[in-house]
């Protein structure tokens, strides 16, 4: 969380933001009008156990605390919008189960508008996670319904699309369908922010459709090398933007490293930026900067102040 008040928000009040892993709870920043904004990519529902130290194939990992939370780069994107207000729908895939109707009563309650929620014939998603002290974790995945969502579902959904300011994207889906929407976020006048999840590949044509494409030191196996990532940030950045990405944000530790064809700048933060909640988290601070109309640094500041937070 902020402690200095470098970062200065204009209110704060008590609200509800549960179920947004690592996210504080019953924390709302309040800022300016609702804006409208839409995020596409996975939901599912994580069984955390809280480990002291990651499981082997020799050991099992004893775990002394255990959660269930609404998962998903996207969903807990859409869910961190909600703690600052933000209009936000969802487009994504659920089952036809019981953690389906846990998933969306959670979204209704924090505010997320799940219309252009469809189900799928397969079970909602889940990741099991051992998860360390530090945040470090982890997981086996189950995609299920999650592979379901298609460039179909986007192009039925082109109406949102239009009434969206800002389209977050992820890399979770199939990447044509990262493709088509940011392509129709181009084509309906939403800027665009793409967040990577790590291990896929991506073309440098889904790098250029994006407006900003967002990683972190942490989660950028393959897409970056790691190394270079954490000791080179501003190299690193700057190799995405010789592929053709308009501007890419790289998350190190406690700086944000900007990058754009013109120019490369850090910008200092108060906490750590690199973990996966705190990536997503600023990812929906700059999506909020994007939907209030705010230039593209003012927005990662935005992202950064966001960020620390509402994870801690």
């Amino acid at each position: 969380m902020l402690g200095d008040g470098s970062y200065p928000i204009s209110e704060i009040n008590m609200g509800v933001c549960l179920g947004v892993r690592g996210f504080v709870s019953h924390q709302t920043v309040k800022d300016t009008p609702m804006s409208g904004i839409l995020v596409v990519g996975f939901i599912s529902i994580d069984f955390i156990g809280h480990v002291d130290t990651l499981p082997t194939l020799q050991q099992p990992a004893k775990a002394g605390e255990f959660d269930v939370a609404c998962g998903g780069r996207a969903a807990n994107q859409a869910m961190a919008l909600t703690a600052v207000e933000a209009e936000v729908s969802l487009i994504a895939r659920l089952g036809h189960d019981q953690h389906a109707e846990m998933l969306e009563e959670e979204l209704v309650d924090l505010g997320v508008g799940i219309d252009t929620v469809d189900h799928a014939p397969d079970n909602t998603g889940l990741r099991l996670i051992a998860e360390l002290p530090d945040g470090q974790q982890t997981a086996v995945v189950y995609r299920g319904a999650n592979d379901y969502l298609s460039v179909d579902d986007l192009n039925r959904r082109v109406d949102s699309f239009a009434g969206a300011s800002a389209v977050g994207m992820t890399t979770e889906p199939m990447g044509a369908v990262v493709l088509r929407g940011l392509e129709l976020a181009r084509q309906t006048g939403a800027r665009s922010v793409l967040t990577y999840n790590p291990g896929l590949p991506l073309s440098d044509r889904v790098l250029a459709a994006a407006d900003v494409v967002v990683v972190s030191d942490a989660t950028c196996a393959g897409l970056l090398d790691a190394d270079l990532a954490s000791t080179k940030p501003e190299h690193a950045a700057r190799a995405l933007i010789q592929r053709g990405a308009p501007a890419v944000v790289l998350l190190s530790g406690r700086r944000a490293v900007l990058a754009t064809a013109d120019d490369v700048r850090a910008l200092d933060a108060p906490g750590d930026l690199a973990r996966e909640d705190a990536v997503d988290a600023f990812a929906a601070g700059l999506l909020h900067g994007f939907s209030l109309g705010e230039a593209l640094e003012q927005s990662v500041m935005r992202g950064v102040r966001v960020s620390c937070l509402l994870v801690d």
